[in-house]
């Protein structure tokens, strides 16, 4: 099954990779080593999950070109699976 290209989509796959690299702890960490275990290159569709982690409080960053990023609280819960389905987005 192919990787969903949504921005969304690849937002929650950032927010379970940092959380596997630092568990619950909220480090910052470089985005090529997030890139690099998801097996993808540093491309426009991982810069717009990356504003939309940020717009929706998912994940820390500064505006492109990002150079690392940090889970919040929010983006922690939406790692662990805990968000209420009324915190969820329908799509």
């Amino acid at each position: 099954m192919a990787k969903s290209l949504q921005p969304k989509h690849i937002a929650l796959r950032i927010c379970k990779t940092l959380r596997e690299l630092t568990g619950d702890d909220l480090h910052w960490v470089d985005i090529e080593l997030v890139c690099r275990r998801l097996d993808e290159h540093h491309t426009k569709a991982l810069d717009a999950a990356l504003e939309y982690g940020r717009d929706n409080e998912l994940l820390s960053c500064s505006p492109a070109p990002v150079r690392s990023v940090m889970l919040t609280h929010k983006g922690l819960l939406a790692a662990r699976g805990k968000f209420k389905k009324s915190h969820r987005e329908s799509g």
